[in-house]
């Protein structure tokens, strides 16, 4: 038995993105929360996914993104792992990788994440990455966990990768093996691949939006190796 559907999401809308001083429950400036909006996408998204047998959950290590999928987490007792091949980009801007909170400390703001049962298919980067650092390092992460989950004993049949707007494009360029495919990420947009029998991956929803009230909200693409959510 082999891994049948990856659903990719979107984090929710951002509190950094209204409030120039947002609240940080991890201490770090680059970790803000969802809003009250992104909240409310979050929720909106559990009741969509909710029935729709998702066996594992793995989540970029940033705040925002564990906040977005915990709704769901909550209702369906979805196990929750972190995996770094979902986390942020920050492309040339900072001249190193801005952290994020350690797992213990994440362990302690969401109880039900799991930091004991998988271990990040990669490791956290610490240098810079350009656009293309960032599709081979998502890439390199995706073949490795897709590889353990084929031959993982519980047989996992759907899984929901959760990240940024770089690693959710990345994420499905890697899985249908076309780093030109263009996706929509709106903020808690979905995208859904199904598994062929020749192994490879087919996409039935690009960026989906259709269960969020408002729409799709703040999509984006790369435009180089600086995030335009950075240039400031």
């Amino acid at each position: 038995m082999v891994l049948k559907e990856i659903w990719v999401a979107r984090h929710g809308f951002r509190e950094d993105w209204v409030n120039d001083n947002p609240p940080l429950p991890t201490n770090l400036r680059n970790d803000p929360p969802l809003s009250d909006f992104g909240r409310q996408q979050s929720l909106e998204l559990a009741a969509y996914l909710k029935d729709k047998s998702i066996d594992r959950i793995y989540s970029s290590p940033f705040y925002r993104v564990l906040e977005t999928v915990y709704p769901l987490v909550l209702e369906c007792d979805t196990p929750l792992f972190i995996d770094n091949a979902m986390a942020e980009w920050y492309g040339l801007t900072h001249g190193r990788y801005l952290p994020c909170a350690p797992l213990p400390e994440l362990k302690k703001l969401f109880p039900k994440l799991d930091i004991e049962h998988h271990s990040s298919s990669i490791p956290l980067p610490t240098e810079v990455e350009t656009e293309h650092d960032c599709h081979l390092r998502v890439k390199k992460g995706l073949n490795i966990l897709v590889d353990e989950l084929d031959s993982d004993k519980g047989q996992p049949q759907a899984i929901l990768l959760s990240g940024h707007a770089a690693s959710a494009i990345c994420a499905v360029r890697a899985l249908l093996n076309d780093s030109h495919f263009y996706v929509n990420t709106g903020t808690c947009s979905l995208s859904r691949l199904i598994r062929q029998d020749d192994k490879t991956w087919k996409i039935m929803e690009n960026g989906d939006c259709s269960h969020l009230s408002q729409g799709e909200q703040r999509s984006w693409m790369f435009s180089g190796d600086v995030p335009d959510y950075e240039l400031k």
